[in-house]
């Protein structure tokens, strides 16, 4: 069974994969979309409101994640930037980092 620190990883990395889906799937061409926050809570079902080049930017690195504001884990991870709607957490070196970009769908495999 896994630890902690990868539970909450693998959580991460599934709400990623979900918002990767629906980004995929948009079609429309407002400026906002949904998409789940990407903390490492199991229970967590909120949704959070981000630009197309927002989600990018975050998307351009396997290690940051876009969570709640009060869904931020500091065992776990560190506030890389925030604004009104979200904040950007990094995961911290070991095994929350080695899990984000071992799994990252936008690197190559």
């Amino acid at each position: 069974m896994p630890g902690r620190d990868e539970r909450v990883a693998l959580n991460e990395v599934a709400n990623r994969d979900i918002n990767e889906m629906i980004e995929a799937a948009r079609t429309s061409t407002s400026e906002y979309f949904r998409i789940m926050c990407e903390c490492g809570r199991d229970d967590c079902d909120r949704q959070i409101a981000i630009s197309t080049g927002e989600y990018e930017q975050i998307r351009g690195d396997a290690r940051l994640f876009a969570v709640q504001q009060d869904h931020v884990l500091p065992e776990f991870e560190s506030v890389a930037w925030e604004n009104e709607r979200f904040a950007v957490v990094r995961k911290r070196n070991g095994t929350p980092a080695d899990v984000a970009e071992s799994l990252d769908p936008r690197q190559p495999s």
